[in-house]
């Protein structure tokens, strides 16, 4: 009989040194799990995409109250014909909505622990424990299923933001009292018009495959599928990001942003003050989405363990 082999359940050790991991057993199944020094820490680099997934969902709430003072300057907001110009204000504040959903969804594996992106230098470590404890592997399984399941949620929130501040548009411009106006006519309404369809690609397929539906399909739920998932979800929150701003862009144009001046506006920092009220809003606003989306493209790369 080995020492090990005479001491009680609750002093024994089952230590794996191959791969690292020290597994603590007792008769009730609680565990517990040690991982070696250098890496009981979360590398300085996974530390600081975790600080930009809470500042990014930090400026999420900044963006709405923005945009909303921003419909409140330009005349409010209504839904009635003969106001078209306040019926089209609901667009940005609908879109900055899903936007900030979309970012929520993006970040919730992020901020829950779940991500793939934040297990991928352990994953040989956490598949050993898994197999050693079923109780861990259920846990982790439940979990994550949930986040999935809020993800899904979310993302549906999202489009039905997306959805109702296109229409917002569309009734805007088919104003038989206000006045028609073209549809479709700016880069960034066939920038958005895209992103729409491929989200709606994005959205039936992420239900289709991981959420039950095909999930019996090797063929649909592939580890390859998920990666692809996974750089579509991120590629289409750039272009969110990227097409929000050539909206912001736009409507600036036809409000009109710029100041007279009498002489050549050779330090125009020093008439900052000149810029409409409206404006700096609005610039504050595209300052805010761009940061959301750099924290956000940060916070989801795979980055070296440093």
């Amino acid at each position: 009989m080995s020492e090990e082999e005479g001491q009680p359940d609750w002093l024994r050790n089952v230590d794996n040194s191959r791969n690292g991991v020290a597994i603590s057993t007792s008769s009730n199944e609680n565990f517990s799990m040690t991982l070696p020094s250098d890496n009981s820490s979360s590398p300085l680099l996974q530390k600081a995409q975790s600080g930009a997934a809470f500042l990014s969902l930090l400026l999420t709430l900044v963006s709405i109250i923005l945009v909303s003072l921003l419909a409140i300057a330009w005349g409010g907001v209504a839904w009635s014909e003969g106001n078209a110009k306040q019926v089209f204000n609901w667009h940005p504040i609908l879109m900055i909505c899903a936007y900030a959903f979309m970012n929520v969804g993006v970040l919730i594996f992020r901020l829950s622990g779940t991500s793939s992106y934040q297990q991928h230098t352990r994953n040989e470590q956490l598949r050993q424990l898994e197999q050693s404890t079923a109780v861990f592997g259920e846990e982790t399984k439940s979990k994550r299923g949930f986040i999935k399941w809020t993800h899904s949620t979310i993302w549906a929130c999202s489009f039905l933001f997306g959805l109702i501040g296109i229409l917002a548009v569309f009734k805007s411009h088919n104003d038989p009292v206000s006045g028609y106006i073209a549809n479709l006519y700016s880069l960034h309404s066939w920038v958005g018009i895209f992103v729409l369809t491929l989200y709606c690609v994005q959205f039936l397929y992420g239900i289709l495959a991981f959420g039950g539906f095909l999930s019996r399909s090797g063929r649909f739920n592939h580890p390859i599928m998920m990666e692809i998932h996974k750089f579509t979800g991120n590629y289409l929150h750039v272009l969110v990001t990227a097409t929000i701003l050539m909206g912001i862009q736009e409507k600036e144009g036809f409000v009109g942003c710029s100041y007279e001046v009498q002489q050549a506006d050779l330090v125009p920092f020093k008439n900052l003050g000149m810029i409409p009220e409206a404006c700096k809003l609005s610039h504050g606003l595209g300052i805010v989405v761009l940061a959301m989306g750099l924290l956000t493209s940060f916070s989801l790369s795979r980055l070296p363990v440093v």
